[in-house]
Order: structure tokens, then C-alpha cells, then sequence
């Protein structure tokens, strides 16, 4: 990685990340599309670091348990990263 771009990630905020659902019936457990766009996820929280950003996703799980089926789809993504603008 370049400096240059290594700084760029440093100034950028995070966000905990959510695919999106997709469920066919109303009834069964819920199913995450992680192949979607970026541009399609859902934004849960923002953060200002990385670090952060992961201990939150890290915490919703623990603190979820079963209840928290789509944290373990869940990613940290640099606010500057392009597959948000597509």
C-alpha cells in the first residue's frame, strides 16, 4: 500500500455494514444476500476507526447471541471505499 493511499484510510470514518435480507416466505429464519453491492447494504453505525468499528460488530454478536443472526454477515467499510458509489 502506498502512503499515500495509507493516509487517505486514516482520515476516512468506518461503517458497520448490513447486507441486505432476503427472506421469500414470512415464516423461516432470515437469509443476508452477501454477494449484493456494497451500494445495497445497509449502514448500522459509523465509527471513526477501524478498531471500533470491529469491536462493535464483535460486541453485537456477543451480546445478541442467536438473536443477532445477521451480525456475523456484517463488515466494516471505509467511508471512502468505491464500491459504496456503485
Amino acid at each position: 500500500m502506498k502512503i499515500r493511499h495509507a493516509a487517505v484510510l486514516a482520515l476516512a470514518g468506518w461503517y458497520l455494514m448490513m447486507p441486505p435480507q432476503t427472506r421469500f416466505w414470512w415464516i423461516g429464519q432470515q437469509r443476508y444476500d452477501d454477494s449484493a453491492s456494497l451500494s445495497r447494504w445497509t449502514i448500522e453505525q459509523s465509527f471513526d476507526k477501524a478498531e471500533a468499528c470491529q469491536a462493535a460488530r464483535v460486541a453485537g454478536e456477543q451480546r445478541f447471541g442467536d438473536a443477532a443472526i445477521g451480525m456475523d454477515h456484517a463488515v466494516c467499510v471505509a467511508t471512502g471505499d468505491p464500491r459504496l458509489a456503485t
